[in-house]
Formats: C-alpha cells, sequence, structure tokens
C-alpha cells in the first residue's frame, strides 16, 4: 500500500501579487464582485479584506488557488492603479 502518492495541484504565484494589492473578485455563485485590498497570500490562498457597507465594519473572503484555476472566480488586480492584470484561465 503507498503511503504517499504523486498529485500535481494549483498554486498561486507569489511573485505577482502581494500583500497590499488592490483586488476584485467575484465568485460564480454571487451576483456582484467585491474590491478590497490583500492582507495575506500563500501559495495556495489569497485572503481579501473588503467594507462590506456597515459602518465601520471590515470583513474578509478567501480565493482558494483551485477554484480560481477551476473558473469559479473572476479576479482583477493592481499595485498602483495604472495598470490593472486580469487571471484569464
Amino acid at each position: 500500500m503507498k503511503l504517499i502518492v504523486d498529485y500535481v495541484s494549483k498554486a498561486f504565484d507569489t511573485s505577482v501579487i502581494e500583500k497590499g494589492y488592490l483586488i476584485f473578485a467575484k465568485h460564480r455563485t454571487w451576483p456582484d464582485g467585491k474590491a478590497g485590498f490583500v492582507t495575506a497570500v500563500n501559495d495556495k490562498r489569497i485572503t481579501v479584506q473588503y467594507h462590506p457597507g456597515i459602518a465601520n465594519v471590515t470583513n474578509h473572503f478567501f480565493l482558494p488557488a483551485e477554484e480560481v484555476a477551476a473558473g469559479e472566480w473572476e479576479v482583477r488586480w493592481t499595485k498602483d492603479m495604472k495598470t490593472v492584470y486580469e487571471y484569464e484561465g
């Protein structure tokens, strides 16, 4: 019986997006997307903080690399608001 198996998984290129970047994301099940700031990024997940429109409250959501690669998310991001990048799976 094999204890270790080889598999291929999708991962974010962490040299392309970093903490502090502005990001817009829309999951396929959401009626509207959300804009926010990247607060954490690693090869498997991006964490986005956004304002949900309730007083001074903030909230967050996660972008899993596997879901983005599968086309479940529309994603655009920028470092400087001059150049906006878009993921085109």
